[in-house]
């Protein structure tokens, strides 16, 4: 993680642990459900020199799932939460071999699972900022096309801090910089990197402890979903 990264986590832990908590409107026990589109656009070569075959392959950059988040607020100013991401990915795959070459494709999985724990600090009426660490899966399921392997997953700590503000007394407006210990891959080699996704996004109640609820964020898996929210701690 950068230097940086690191400072704002630290310097945020100590303002909620030396803080009282202030009365707000912003809700930590919630769930959620969303249509997801995952942009990921990687690619990859494995070559195997004894039959003397080559397959390149290439994910094309919109795939789409589902995806379930839930978070319960817990002791003060502590919460958990979880957050589920399952995308069909269409690959196209060149095979290249003695018998010439061949184009083909197909579909295969890309899942993404974080769960973890944070800390919010009131600063203000309906706004607070937040700090929490994860940790962070990822997976490719590419299957095989001819007997290749490009199927790959990681998992590392990850973190994140944000600000969730409400407006009037429908609308919540949000922000985030996170950081994933596996936030991107090279399907050639396997070996996977971080990545720091920037997000936004939003939630309209529509009727009380039910909104509609989208996001979008920035980053080498770049994503947006839009989807529905149950809050779980109605007054």
């Amino acid at each position: 993680m950068h230097n940086s990264s690191a400072k704002i986590i630290a310097v945020l832990l100590l303002m909620v642990c030396s803080s009282a908590t202030l009365a707000q409107d912003i809700r930590y026990s919630w769930f959620e459900m969303s249509y997801v589109q995952q942009n990921v656009g990687e690619g990859g070569t494995l070559t195997d020199d004894l039959i003397g075959q080559t397959v390149d392959i290439a994910s094309e950059e919109d795939g789409n799932g589902i995806k379930f988040r839930g978070s319960v607020g817990t002791w003060h100013n502590l919460f958990i939460f979880v957050d589920f991401n399952s995308s069909d990915l269409i690959v196209d795959a060149t095979i290249s071999n003695s018998q010439g070459q061949f184009s083909t494709s197909d579909e295969f999985d890309f899942v993404a699972i974080r769960g973890g724990v944070g800390v919010k600090w009131p600063v203000a009426h309906k706004t607070d900022i937040y700090a929490a660490v994860s940790y962070d899966s990822t997976d490719f399921d590419f299957g095989s096309f001819a007997g290749e392997d490009f199927d790959t997953g990681e998992k590392d700590v990850g973190a994140q801090v944000g600000v969730r503000s409400i407006f009037g007394d429908k609308l919540e407006l949000r922000a985030n910089v996170r950081y994933s210990g596996v936030g991107d891959v090279n399907l050639t080699t396997g070996i996977w990197d971080s990545d720091t996704l920037f997000g936004v996004g939003f939630g309209y109640e529509l009727i009380r402890g039910l909104s509609i609820t989208g996001d979008y964020e920035s980053g080498e898996f770049s994503s947006w979903n839009i989807g529905f929210r149950l809050d779980l701690d109605e007054d």
